[in-house]
Formats: C-alpha cells, sequence, structure tokens
C-alpha cells in the first residue's frame, strides 16, 4: 500500500519537541496534519501515548500511515477543536503535553480542488473537512450582504480595502457567481489600486484568509481549543501552540496573560483580594520563531510563531499583585 500523499515539513519541530515535560507519558496533537511533530515526540518519549485529532480526512490518513510505526500506542479521530471535550471523555485522559499548530499545510495550499490558494485555480471551497461541513467559500460571497462581506474583510482579513471589494462582489454576482479561486483573486487585484500592492505579497491574500477563517469558524474553534486545553492539563503539564498571523496569535497570547495574571483586583491596591489563582506561566515573554536554516529550508516556517504555556504543579494561594508588562 502506497504511503497517503501529504506535503507538510513540521515547523518549529526541535522547538516543539524540546518544550515537552520531561517524562511524558501522555501526548495530545490536535492538529495531527501529516503527523510530523506526533512522530517525532513518539520517538522521543518511547513510553507514551499520543492522542491525536484533526479535521482534514486527507491529513488523518496520512498522520495514520506515518504513526503505523508506533502501535498500539495511539489513538486518532477526525475531529475539530470544538469536539475536544467529548474524545477526552471517551478516552478518559488529561495530558501532559498538549499541541496545537494552526497553520495551513503545504498539502491544503497545493490541493487546487481544495480552493484555498490563489496560485491555482480550484473551486471556491476552503472547508478543511468537506464531508462534513456544508457552507463554502463561493456560498458565502454569493448569499452574504454587502455590508457582511466587509465586515468579514475587515475582521477576518484586516483588509484596508474591504468596502471596495466587498462592493466589487456583490456588483459582479449580479452578473455571474465567483465560481473559482482565480475569479475571486483576479476581482481582488482589480480592486486593490496598483500603488498599494505589495512585493511578492499578493493583493487577494488577505481576502483568502478571511474567507477561510470564515468558512472553518476558525476564531470559535480557538476559543474552544483554549477553554478545552486549560481544563485538561495535567499539573506540570504544557500547552504548545504555533500560529501563522496576528489573528492567530493574538488570542493564544491574551489568554496565556489571563492564565498567568487572572487577578481582577483594581490596581491600586496592594494585595490581591479577588482569590483568582494563577494557572500557570508562560515560558517566554517572547515567541519562538524559526531560524535562519529552518526559513531557508522552508520558507513558510518565516511566519510561525511557538508559544507555550505550563500548568501549575501545585495550586497556591494569591500572592501579592504584579505589574504588567
Amino acid at each position: 500500500m502506497s504511503e497517503p500523499c501529504f506535503r507538510h515539513l513540521p515547523v518549529l519541530l526541535a522547538e516543539v519537541v524540546a518544550s515537552a515535560p520531561a517524562n511524558s507519558q501522555n501526548l495530545l496533537d490536535c492538529t495531527l496534519g501529516g503527523a510530523g511533530h506526533s512522530q517525532a515526540l513518539l520517538k522521543k518519549f518511547s513510553k507514551a501515548t499520543l492522542y491525536g485529532i484533526d479535521r482534514d480526512p486527507t491529513a488523518l490518513a496520512a498522520s495514520r500511515h506515518r504513526l503505523a510505526e508506533f502501535p498500539g500506542v495511539t489513538a486518532i479521530e477526525q475531529a475539530s477543536f470544538l469536539e475536544l471535550p467529548y474524545w477526552a471523555e471517551r478516552w478518559n485522559m488529561s495530558f501532559d503535553f498538549i499541541l496545537a499548530d494552526l497553520g495551513m499545510s503545504s498539502e491544503q495550499l497545493a490541493a487546487p480542488e481544495r480552493g484555498f490558494s490563489f496560485l491555482q485555480e480550484g473551486p471556491l471551497d476552503m472547508r478543511m473537512d468537506p464531508f462534513r461541513q456544508v457552507e463554502t467559500a463561493a456560498q458565502i460571497l454569493q448569499q452574504r450582504s454587502e455590508f457582511e462581506i466587509r465586515r468579514l474583510l475587515q475582521t477576518y482579513g484586516e483588509e484596508r480595502f474591504a468596502p471596495q471589494i466587498a462592493r466589487a462582489i456583490v456588483k459582479h454576482r449580479a452578473n455571474a457567481p465567483l465560481v473559482t479561486t482565480t475569479d475571486l483573486a483576479e476581482l481582488v487585484e482589480r480592486v486593490v489600486p496598483r500603488k498599494f500592492q505589495k512585493p511578492n505579497f499578493h493583493p487577494a491574500t488577505q481576502t483568502f484568509q478571511a474567507l477561510r477563517m470564515e468558512v472553518n469558524q476558525e476564531p470559535e474553534e480557538i476559543k474552544a481549543l483554549l477553554d478545552f486545553t486549560i481544563e485538561n492539563l495535567r499539573p506540570g503539564g504544557r500547552l504548545a501552540v504555533i500560529s501563522f498571523h496576528s489573528l492567530e496569535d493574538r488570542p493564544v497570547k491574551q489568554r496565556f496573560r489571563e492564565w498567568e495574571r487572572p487577578c481582577r483586583c483594581p490596581s491600586d491596591l496592594p494585595l490581591c483580594v479577588c482569590g483568582l489563582q494563577a494557572l500557570g506561566v508562560s515560558l517566554q515573554r517572547k515567541p519562538i520563531v524559526a531560524g535562519a536554516e529552518e526559513i531557508e529550508q522552508n520558507p513558510r516556517s518565516r511566519s510561525a510563531r511557538l508559544r507555550v504555556f505550563e500548568r501549575n504543579a501545585v495550586c497556591f494561594p494569591g500572592s501579592d499583585k504584579e505589574s504588567e508588562d
């Protein structure tokens, strides 16, 4: 049986493996992808059990194939972050190390039929799970109002020309629907003034990002991931999250800060009286980024940001308030 094709280089591989606690026994990979991170973790922790999920059935098949060299120590399921509580209950497990790589895989971007990329013509799909998800990017562009499309592009794409792009989409669909990735990419390229188009940055990049995030409900998924992980880390356990743009990294950074400094007392009080205790500590003030050698081998790693949070080994009473960064 041939290996399922899934071209994906795991980013920050050495850094992820190094961030797992010593003697980790129960590992959870929330974004298996091609299982590059999981494979390396199981090689380091030979006595560990790995639990894993992914929304993408193609990625899941590749993961199962790659992890077949570790018989009896993996449990792999197709699931979204929103479904993690169900599977954790089924597994009856809490975890020493939880990993989430929020980036797109090279395989997803390279497959025209998935519709994630403007570099090749394909249907405007963008569903991570084309079998269980219903709404596609094409349906959003055809059915949403101009106001809704504009707000979507502004919120999830941080697109400066969102009003103009939304207006052009609605005008275009009055005559014919936007069906393919190149249809949309060419429309955006026409709308964004040439003087504002950056070298080596396609003007449709932020529009495609916004649509992908909406199709897959990514902000809700990230919130569900963070809600789940802090409740399911063992004492002394660690959560590692890799993000690739500010809309992924910002909620992770904010939540880590909330866990580390949950106190809501007025700033003029010398001591905490609210009773909210720190849940752990961020292991870095700034995210870990790829080095020059990795970026040369895998240019997509340039955008990767790794943050690691360590759950308290024991609970402790509130201490003196600390000043904010």
